[in-house]
């Protein structure tokens, strides 16, 4: 009876592991084509620097970012993935 247990207890352990596992790698999987990327949503970009995608807004009107740093396409902004980190980095915001 205890060899069961044990067994148990080993195998609720993997899965947990395993199950930790598979969302990081699904995280992994979501940033991965980002760094492909040139330009980028302004989510896409506020994930890879730390903000929301509002705060990239905010942070644009401010002039944060250089006009060679984002583009408007389409209906809306899009940021250039390493331009417009430089600029943020530059500036000191956080």
């Amino acid at each position: 009876m205890a060899t069961s247990s044990t067994q148990d207890l080993r195998t609720e352990r993997l899965i947990a592991e395993v199950q930790d596992l598979t969302k990081q790698v699904k995280q992994l999987i979501e940033l991965t084509p980002t760094r492909n990327k040139i330009w980028l949503r302004p989510s896409e970009f506020g994930q890879l620097i730390g903000v929301s995608y509002r705060q990239i807004a905010r942070y644009r009107e401010q002039g944060v970012f250089r006009e060679s740093s984002f583009r408007f396409k389409g209906n809306r902004f899009e940021y250039h993935n390493v331009d417009a980190v430089a600029d943020f980095e530059a500036r000191g915001v956080q």
